[in-house]
Order: C-alpha cells, then sequence, then structure tokens
C-alpha cells in the first residue's frame, strides 16, 4: 500500500463514508429532494467525465485547456519565478500541466483532492513529468473547512503564491456559497498571492443545454452514475435502468443550468434502515452550474475581497479566465 492510500485510510476513510451517508440522508429528506455534486466523482464517475469532455457538445474543457495554452506566458509574468501553486479540487491534473509548463522554475505544487485514485495518478504523472517540483498532495474535499486547514497557510513574506481553480468550479455553488469559496481562496493565497479562477460564460441557451445533455447520453448516464455508487457503497436499492431519468434545465431567474434525476413512477427505495419514497416525476436536484457575465463575476469576488487583476476570453467568449489578487 503507498503512503497516499494509507494516510486516506488511517486519516478519514470512515469518516468519508459516513459523511456520505449522512449527506445522502439530509439531502433525500429534504423538499425538493437533492444530492450533493461532489460525489459524482468515483472511479466510473471520473470516467465517464473524462467522456463527456471529448463531446463535441461540452466545449467547456477544450475552451479552457486552449485559453490557458494561448495565455500561459502572460500569467507566467504576472505571477514570476518560484511559485507554490496550491489546487483545491486538483482532480486528473491535465489543466494544471499546462500551467506548470508556461511558469518560470515553479518551487511547490500543493493539490487537494477528494478522489483518492486522481490524487494518486496525477502526482505520480506530475512527478516524472517536473522532476524538480515538490508535491505536496493532499486528500479531502475543499468544501470542508476542516480538510481545507489541511493546506498550509503562507508561512514566509516571501512566499509567492498561485491558487489555481479552474474548470468553471465555481459555478457549481450558488452565489453566497461561491462567495464563501473565493474568500477561502484569498486566505491561502496570502496577502501577496493570486487567484486563478475558471468561469463559464452567459451564452445561448441551447449551446448550454447541449452540454450537460449530450445526444449519446454520456451526462445521463454520469448523473445516473451517483444513484449506482449509492447503491455500492450505502447499501441502497435505487432502480438505476428504469426508475429514474436524467433532465437538463436552464433556471433563468438564477442564471444556471440544473442536472435533476427525475422518477418514472411512484416507487420506494431502500438505503439502510430508511426509506425514501418517490412520487412520479418527483426530482432529485443533483447539480447546478451557474454561468456569469464578467461584470456578475468581478462583481461577486469583490464580495470576497479579491480584485481582478485582468481578465481573458476565448475568440467566442464562451469561457473566462480571471486573475484576482486580495483588494
Amino acid at each position: 500500500m503507498n503512503n497516499l492510500a494509507e494516510r486516506f485510510e488511517e486519516d478519514g476513510g470512515a469518516r468519508a463514508k459516513q459523511e456520505f451517508l449522512q449527506d445522502v440522508f439530509e439531502g433525500l429528506s429534504a423538499s425538493p429532494k437533492t444530492l450533493p455534486c461532489k460525489y459524482f466523482y468515483d472511479e466510473q464517475g471520473s470516467n465517464l467525465f473524462e467522456q463527456i469532455c471529448e463531446l463535441d457538445e461540452y466545449y467547456i474543457t477544450r475552451t479552457e485547456l486552449a485559453l490557458l495554452s494561448d495565455i500561459g506566458n502572460e500569467i507566467a509574468e504576472r505571477v514570476g519565478e518560484g511559485v507554490t501553486i496550491i489546487e483545491p479540487g486538483s482532480g486528473a491534473g491535465q489543466k494544471v500541466q499546462i500551467l506548470l509548463d508556461a511558469l518560470l522554475h515553479p518551487r511547490k505544487f500543493i493539490p487537494l483532492e477528494i478522489s483518492l485514485d486522481a490524487l494518486e495518478a496525477s502526482t505520480q504523472e506530475l512527478e516524472k513529468k517536473f522532476p524538480r517540483l515538490e508535491v505536496i498532495p493532499h486528500q479531502g474535499d475543499f468544501t470542508d473547512k476542516k480538510d481545507l486547514k489541511k493546506l498550509p497557510l503562507v508561512e514566509e513574506d516571501t512566499e509567492q503564491r498561485l491558487v489555481f481553480f479552474p474548470g468553471s468550479t465555481i459555478g457549481n455553488f450558488s452565489p453566497h456559497e461561491a462567495t464563501e469559496v473565493l474568500s477561502n481562496l484569498r486566505l491561502l493565497a496570502g496577502e501577496n498571492g493570486l487567484v486563478l479562477v475558471g468561469v463559464d460564460m452567459l451564452k445561448n441557451r441551447d449551446r448550454l443545454l447541449a452540454a450537460y445533455d449530450d445526444s449519446l447520453g454520456v451526462t445521463a448516464e454520469f448523473n445516473k452514475n451517483l444513484l449506482v455508487r449509492i447503491n455500492r457503497e450505502l447499501s441502497a436499492d435505487f432502480d438505476i435502468e428504469e426508475g429514474f431519468d436524467h433532465r437538463a434545465v436552464f433556471n433563468e431567474e438564477a442564471s444556471r443550468i440544473e442536472m435533476h434525476l427525475v422518477a418514472n413512477k411512484d416507487q420506494q427505495v431502500a438505503i439502510r434502515d430508511e426509506v425514501f419514497e418517490f412520487k412520479q416525476d418527483e426530482s432529485i436536484h443533483t447539480e447546478n452550474s451557474h454561468k456569469y457575465s464578467q461584470q456578475m463575476f468581478v462583481d461577486m469576488a469583490l464580495e470576497a475581497g479579491l480584485k481582478n487583476v485582468r481578465n481573458w476570453t476565448d475568440a467566442q467568449a464562451d469561457f473566462a479566465l480571471f486573475l484576482l489578487r486580495p483588494a
């Protein structure tokens, strides 16, 4: 067993499963019913998301990757030499590799990732590709303050930090929650640090809906895999094949795409010793993806104590990267 697995087993395996169970019970007891999107990413969910990123309809990942490649040198000039990069929710580490290639002699990379498999794989790849880079991985959930405190705060005035938060992950939170997340990123960056955030921009509604309800049904499988995971890990009996359908809608008032799992019939679902009732057409709300105009995001960042230094978009203004510093 490797060091990361040993650390996870000692520090968090049982706790993580208990929190998963508690979150599922709380979400399915609420009205309307919800499930946290952070639980999408077991091994199969991560594989399905990688497939989503390759779909014609899903423009987000390829647009951000191209944008990072285009502006990497400009980011490097603004950040300076010998920077420490922190990435909450680091995933497979594909995007940070583009950043590391562009930066001048980056000193440390500190990823925080909830998926142990993704953390192990990305750490090994980065250590091979960047042998002079000190990689300090942390297993945990960046939305959990206990896990966030595992990441070291700035100890020296000379340490320059860049907190990297790509993928429009900020869009998964309500504006109030997103402001809190940005405030936490500001603390991680320190008074002299910078924060680089990826943001999906408002655009044609049909394009947005297609990105979250693709013609091949991969996003539907990704959404339903959350129920597969609950069945496997929490001894539930969701009817995966016929019980629920994937649905994506655009909520105009809230400026967000919503993903739902909608019951096809009246049914009962047992999870451990609890039984949950579902009426036909009742929804489990699984994910939000808020979309922003430039001004909307700049205003929200300022509420979190961060001011916009520079922002970039692709030619179609589909996606933006915002470089922020403490106000």
